[in-house]
């Protein structure tokens, strides 16, 4: 088909209008073409070259086409094809003038040609056939705006689903968008007991105050939700007042409520009715459309996946919430322990130190080594309170680092001088090894003073007499960048293989430790951990029984 673009002159105002194409071979018959579309309100496109007709179908509003017998014929198939396939062209209605032309049916319904006119053009006769069309086309067309309206108005309230987590919410926005959306008069949405979801209710009338739908009994409710969603399914009912054999039984209640027409929902998740939807009418039977039903699932699937993941997160939440007053009554009940108990102790142990001394007199040998007694178990008390208030603080961040430059090589030195007294009165040997000088970090002092405290106690309190405890200190080059790397190295009775991986555990103790009758807390190797993993470093630990112990740490090297 070819054209020459001739638009009269309503059509090449600045006004919007609607067009027709017109294609047609004789002046008389184009005469009474223009003088039906006039009449109609639409303006003519004449064209006779394929071109032309797809140009001015792009750049005007076309609603339909009319083309006869001869114009039609001059076009060869593959065109006439190519001319369909064009977005612009393919759901354009054709009315053929076919004359007294013989035509081939099943070709020109391939093409999308569905309305003829044959015999001679009469206006009458065309003058309806274009009424038909366009009565046709405006309603496909108010069809699709419609359509694309509640599309819209869905993602809306998919899109506050999203934005909110709480289910009671969540069910406010949909009865309201549901009812708002489809022009409803009542919604109403129920969920069933259920671990995931909360139950709960939300209804929304477009009249405050009216009836609004009847609440289901509960049994009632899951069994009609059940049914429809393994049948996939929505209830649909046009008109309450005229129930036919097709339609089913009506929904529960719904002629005592005045109801007029209902769709009724499953609310499901997965393999599981949570619930249901149901949107009524009362003013009027209504036909419920495939789109209208569609969406009405798909938001309902999506408010069934919204309050699972919402109660989720709430409970979540609530959890969370209940953990941190947990912790921090936790802390508070330690912090309070550690002051009510270190008063009274302070107190014992000056006396102690007092009566050692022979303040109060002369002391008996026994009761001398009684009392050396005392004072030891009052020292281990101290250090227990200590190492309790140590883990309390890490726990709640509550001690945070006061970061420094550190030379790690003269940390290990003042450590070292000051535990060699305790080392040199149980005979033994406690070395400074190959250490790099300086050995330069980043850290809190305090801490990291602590770290290498315990950890070389430790090594002494498990060595026997005549051992020997060595310290080795160097820097390394690693693929994450440079390190500090620091092993304390002693002889002692090791640990046996089964108890290494509990041993950073608050309170646990190595099974030859507690069996041996070797004082401690179990709590010295966890607060080294936290302090290492505060500072970004890694702690390990290599042991055999008999044969000693390498704890070795490893820290960022200071750039």
């Amino acid at each position: 088909m070819t054209t020459a673009l001739q638009p009269l002159d309503a059509a090449s105002s600045g006004a919007h209008v609607q067009c027709a194409l017109v294609a047609v071979s004789t002046r008389s018959t184009r005469e009474t073409a223009e003088a039906v579309l006039n009449a109609a309100g639409l303006t003519p496109l004449h064209v006779d070259n394929e071109y032309d007709a797809i140009k001015a179908l792009q750049n005007k509003d076309s609603v339909l086409g009319i083309v006869d017998a001869e114009m039609l014929s001059a076009a060869s198939p593959d065109q006439l094809r190519r001319l369909r396939q064009e977005p612009s062209v393919s759901g354009l209605p054709i009315i053929l003038l076919s004359g007294d032309s013989d035509l081939d049916i099943d070709a020109m319904v391939e093409l999308g040609i569905t309305q003829f006119s044959g015999g001679p053009v009469r206006y009458a006769d065309l003058a309806s056939r274009v009424a038909l069309v366009l009565a046709g086309s405006r309603a496909t067309r108010r069809r699709k705006v419609a359509a694309a309206r509640l599309r819209a108005d869905s993602r809306a309230i998919s899109a506050a689903l999203r934005a909110t987590n709480d289910p009671e919410q969540m069910l406010d926005l949909v009865v309201r968008g549901l009812g708002e959306t489809f022009d409803a008069c009542h919604v109403r949405i129920e969920t069933f007991p259920d671990g995931r979801v909360p139950e709960m209710g939300a209804s929304w009338s477009k009249k405050p105050g009216s009836p609004g739908i009847p609440h289901l009994p509960l049994h009632t409710a899951q069994e009609l939700s059940s049914s429809l969603w393994e049948r996939e399914k929505v209830r649909r009912i046009e008109d309450h007042r005229n129930l036919d054999e097709l339609a089913g039984p009506d929904l529960p209640g719904a002629a005592e409520a005045g109801l007029r027409t209902s769709v009724f929902a499953p609310l499901a998740h997965g393999d599981q009715v949570l619930g249901y939807i149901w949107i009524a009418g009362t003013t009027r039977a209504r036909h419920w459309s495939r789109t209208e039903l569609s969406l009405i699932k798909h938001l309902s699937g999506n408010l069934a996946h919204g309050l699972v993941q919402g109660h989720l997160i709430t409970a979540q939440r609530e959890v969370l919430a209940r953990l941190r007053e947990l912790d921090k009554a936790k802390t508070d009940f330690v912090a309070t322990v550690n002051h009510e108990l270190r008063t009274p102790l302070t107190s014992i142990t000056g006396y102690l130190e007092l009566i050692m001394d022979g303040s109060g007199g002369d002391l008996p040998p026994q009761v001398g080594e009684m009392l050396e007694i005392v004072g030891r178990n009052a020292t281990r008390l101290n250090q227990l309170i200590s190492d309790l208030l140590t883990i309390s603080r890490s726990d709640a961040h509550a001690s945070g680092l006061d970061v420094e430059e550190l030379d790690l090589a003269h940390l290990l030195a003042s450590v070292s001088a000051a535990l060699a007294p305790a080392a040199a009165a149980n005979d033994i040997t406690l070395k400074m090894g190959p250490v790099t000088s300086p050995l330069l970090a980043d850290g809190d002092l305090t801490q990291m003073e602590q770290v290498f405290t315990n950890l070389v106690s430790n090594a002494v309190k498990f060595t026997q007499p005549g051992g020997t405890v060595e310290l080795l200190g160097e820097a390394v080059a690693t693929d994450t960048g440079p390190q500090i790397r620091i092993q304390v190295v002693d002889n002692g009775i090791g640990i046996p293989e089964a108890d290494i991986p509990k041993l950073f555990q608050r309170f646990y103790r190595a099974s030859n430790a507690t069996a041996a009758a070797i004082p401690g807390t179990g709590l010295g190797l966890a607060i080294v951990q936290d302090i290492v993993f505060q500072h970004g470093g890694e702690l390990n630990l290599d042991s055999a029984v008999g044969r000693g112990t390498t704890v070795t740490v490893r820290l960022p090297a200071r750039h």
